[in-house]
């Protein structure tokens, strides 16, 4: 799953759908450079957020030393400017940001710090063109302003850095097996390309003598009397860094919040040291309260503020949630609730103390939120974070505030702090607020839901805000959502229905790089893939019976073939699985030949499990090795026998070619998918030895699986339990099942209780097929035996109203992290739709007709 850095970054250009960066909306701001034609001789090119110009006459080189030039918004015009015309004069290709707009963005304060001030890439094509670059650079940009960009090396005074990198996409596999940007060493192989936030040069790369004496600045640069040293990094951002600290005199542990000047750029454009300063004046004002802590002074080290301030001891409030949140503990009865209940008022009335004391003393906070508080070992709170604490009736200083817990647009200091309190307790009994983002009226449906299972009093917990209560109508469309789920049985017809209204409704077959909106990692793909492209809606489409229009499938075929060969992925991430869903659609010749270009592709992965490893490489091959119903492609199947083989000697601990154990379980992360493998082999040749590799397989998985207090058996993947098909016991629970039904085996029979068990539980964070719900939900109907629909199945299907969103007759389904909406196979509405297919026992009524009864894991796997 990307990072939530990653995840914003999609996040910028459409309110709806995760969307690609390059659509942002930002033709207002775009520099004229953008826009007007390319000097002669020269092109441009566009690729995401960025513009390039590049000489006509010939490509860049493949890598060297490169030069980067950040800036600020009201200087980025003219820093263009001059920075394009050295460029152009001698002929160095370079790209730029595009507009104000996404300098602003990719300014951030929630942008990865890796990039945090890139506005100009330049690529010379020597060292001599570079120095050349840097020494007239330097002196054209002297006393301009920009972030410090922290992977590079500054020249002198200006915003002018360099590092040693790639100049055009090369990738290798890392010492993890993960494929990442690529360096040509001096013998001809490809090496990892680092990129951090701490300068380095690679071994065989030496420093032009030109830039030794930067090199020496940079070393020499600090505050040698700067009394604290560092224990811990406890956060960090594009605005800075959070330490824990010592004092070296007296022993004192502090609280270090770094601010970089130019860096975290805000909605109104304040940065990192302007907030600082803010909170510093803030605390100073509110010094002495016990809900605050104590500000110790602000200190400035090399160009960085640094706000000193009292350690808290305790947790984040979000951290408590985390902890103690007892509707994924098991606890069922008003008696076992209460605690929890107690808890969450006891924390309220805490929070609500602490607003008044900080309104009292004429201040608003701004940016209340559980990773914003800190609750002491005696249940006290402590606000923390006060950037956006300002005077109660400042208009000009938006408040912040989480997704969900935000106040609208223009409500008052006091206000909005009293509707971010509302929504904290709500968080507290419901950690969904997210889905309030999307619509406000979400909130209600979760707090009615909160009091009802909670047994609140009417009066329990803050008053609904205004803004909420305006939502809050008889005929809104969680009526219409929760009428669809209500009663005996849910209206598995009208779901089917509005939620391909809202597939159908989300189709952009005009555009080359997505047929569907998904999740962020599908534009990684080329938009094709089985979990998060246009493959898997096409399949679960297929699957349920829906028409697949000729020309959505012309779409995937067409885009698989401009997937690089290089990279083409496994199963659910790549090539392999687009094969069999092509060949499953009609298109056998097309999924033979994509296919073949993701065989012949070297080195192959090291990764074993299904999602993206050999076991799903495999899996596709003997998939296609059995389509049209003959005698199975000789070539093919020998291709997954021997992988099988080199799977059963991995988890044997014997030489498996290269391959990497998974450090977890679960069907699609583990090994799990080896042994589904091995059972389809040994029924396709009978032969043993697949049959003991499979129970081999499974009992390492089982090896990985915890009975909890409450009874259900879970994945333990360090600090967290897992039960999703993507990564836990519910995907491990269909292979163990499988095998069961072939070959008698007590010990995974007597874990498959209690799987089932957790795959009920009442809270579930997101709704998706792979870590949601969804796959949850089914996968209980499945180890349920002939009832698939039992009471505790038919309760978590209704709960599926937490997260639906109604749009007209369309039915939306929120993604990973609940951001944007999604219609793809792994966290969004095609996996869904295939879940309540399966739930609901319906059969399909086209091409390829399938018995009703086709079980879970055939459904999952493509087969």
């Amino acid at each position: 799953m990307p990072g939530i850095q990653e995840t914003q970054l999609y996040c910028l250009a459409d309110r709806r759908y995760y969307e690609t960066p390059a659509r942002l909306p930002d033709e207002a701001t775009r520099y004229p450079l953008d826009a007007a034609p390319p000097p002669a001789g020269w092109r441009r090119a566009a690729a995401g957020l960025w513009t390039s110009l590049l000489p006509e006459d010939r490509e860049p080189a493949e890598q060297g030393w490169k030069i980067h030039v950040s800036t600020v918004p009201d200087e980025a015009a003219a820093t263009l400017r001059d920075t394009a015309r050295i460029c152009l004069r001698h002929g160095v290709p370079f790209k730029f940001l595009r507009s104000e707009q996404a300098l602003l963005l990719m300014s951030g304060k929630y942008m990865a710090r890796s990039g945090a001030g890139k506005f100009l890439t330049l690529y010379p094509q020597d060292e001599t063109v570079f120095l050349t670059l840097v020494d007239e650079l330097s002196r054209a940009l002297d006393g301009r302003r920009g972030p410090y960009i922290l992977s590079d090396l500054r020249i002198g005074d200006a915003p002018v850095y360099v590092r040693y990198g790639a100049f055009v996409a090369r990738w290798c596999r890392d010492e993890e097996g993960e494929r990442v940007p690529a360096l040509r060493h001096p013998s001809g192989e490809l090496v990892p390309d680092v990129r951090g936030v701490v300068f380095r040069v690679p071994e065989w790369v030496t420093v032009p003598e030109a830039l030794r004496p930067h090199l020496a600045a940079r070393a020499a640069a600090g505050d040698a009397t700067f009394p604290y040293t560092v224990t811990e990094a406890l956060q960090f951002s594009n605005a800075g860094g959070i330490y824990l600290a010592r004092h070296r005199d007296t022993g004192r542990q502090v609280v270090l919040r770094e601010a970089r000047p130019h860096c975290g750029l805000d909605a109104v454009g304040d940065d990192a040291v302007l907030r600082l300063h803010r909170e510093h004046r803030a605390l100073t004002a509110l010094a002495g309260l016990d809900c605050v802590p104590e500000v110790y002074g602000v200190r400035t080290v090399w160009e960085h503020h640094f706000l000193i301030e009292e350690h808290i001891e305790g947790n984040t409030l979000i951290e408590e949630i985390i902890t103690r949140f007892a509707l994924v503990r098991g606890a069922g009865s008003p008696a076992e609730l209460a605690p929890y209940v107690a808890w969450v008022d006891s924390v309220t009335a805490g929070l609500t103390r602490a607003l008044a004391a900080v309104h009292a003393r004429g201040l608003r906070f701004g940016d209340l939120h559980p990773s914003n508080v800190i609750v002491r070992p005696d249940g006290g709170v402590v606000l923390i974070d006060f950037e956006y604490a300002t005077a109660l009736d400042d208009q000009d200083t938006p408040p912040a505030g989480a997704p969900g817990l935000q106040a609208p647009p223009g409500t008052p200091g006091a206000e909005a702090d009293a509707y971010a309190l509302w929504a904290t307790w709500l968080t507290m009994l419901m950690p969904l607020m997210e889905m309030a983002g999307h619509d406000r009226a979400k909130a209600v449906t979760l707090e009615r839901w909160a009091r009802t299972r909670y047994g609140l009093t009417p009066d329990a917990g803050p008053h609904r805000p205004a803004a909420v209560r305006a939502v809050s109508g008889p005929h809104s469309r969680e009526h219409e959502i929760a009428a669809l789920l209500d009663g005996p049985a849910p209206d598995w017809r009208e779901l089917r229905a509005r939620l391909l209204a809202g597939i159908h409704a989300g189709a952009t077959p005009e555009r080359r790089d997505r047929l569907f909106p998904g999740d962020p990692q599908a534009f990684a793909t080329g938009g094709t893939d089985l979990a998060h492209g246009a493959a898997g809606v096409l399949y679960a489409l297929h699957r349920v019976g829906a028409p697949v229009p000729d020309a959505w499938t012309d779409w995937l075929a067409a885009a698989a073939r401009r997937r690089d060969p290089a990279a083409p992925g496994g199963l659910f991430d790549g090539l392999p699985g687009t094969a069999v869903v092509l060949a499953g659609l009609g298109r056998p010749a097309d999924g033979r030949e994509i296919l073949e270009r993701a065989l012949a592709a070297a080195p192959p992965n090291t990764s074993a499990d299904l999602f993206t490893g050999r076991a799903g490489v495999a899996l596709a091959a003997l998939r296609l090795a059995r389509t049209g119903g003959s005698a199975p492609d000789p070539e093919l199947l020998e291709s997954a026998v021997r992988t099988a083989w080199s799977l059963d000697c991995l988890v044997r601990g014997e030489p498996a070619g290269g391959l990497r154990a998974p450090d977890s379980a679960g069907l699609l992360r583990g090994l799990s998918g080896a042994a589904l493998l091995h059972l389809e082999l040994h029924a396709l040749t009978g032969e043993d030895w697949l049959l003991k590799a499979a129970r081999t397989a499974l009992e390492r998985e089982a090896g990985h699986c915890v009975t909890m207090p409450d009874g259900t058996v879970q994945v333990k993947d360090g600090r967290r339990h897992l039960l999703y098909l993507d990564q836990g016991s519910g995907g491990f629970a269909l292979v163990a099942q499988a095998y069961l039904a072939r070959h008698e085996a007590p010990g995974l029979a007597a874990l498959l209780p209690g799987v089932r068990q957790g795959c009920v539980l009442e809270f579930v964070r997101e709704p998706g097929l792979f870590t949601g719900r969804a796959g949850l939900v089914a996968t209980a109907g499945q180890l349920g035996g002939q009832d698939r629909t039992d009471a505790s199945v038919l309760a978590s299907v209704r709960n599926l109203s937490w997260h639906l969103l109604a749009d007209g007759d369309r039915l939306l389904v929120p993604g990973a992290r609940l951001r944007r909406c999604s219609a793809d196979l792994a966290t969004g509405a095609a996996g869904l739709l295939l879940a309540l297919h399966f739930l609901s026992g319906a059969g399909t009524d086209g091409p390829g007709e399938r018995s009703p009864s086709a079980g879970l894991l055939e459904l999952l796997t493509l087969g």
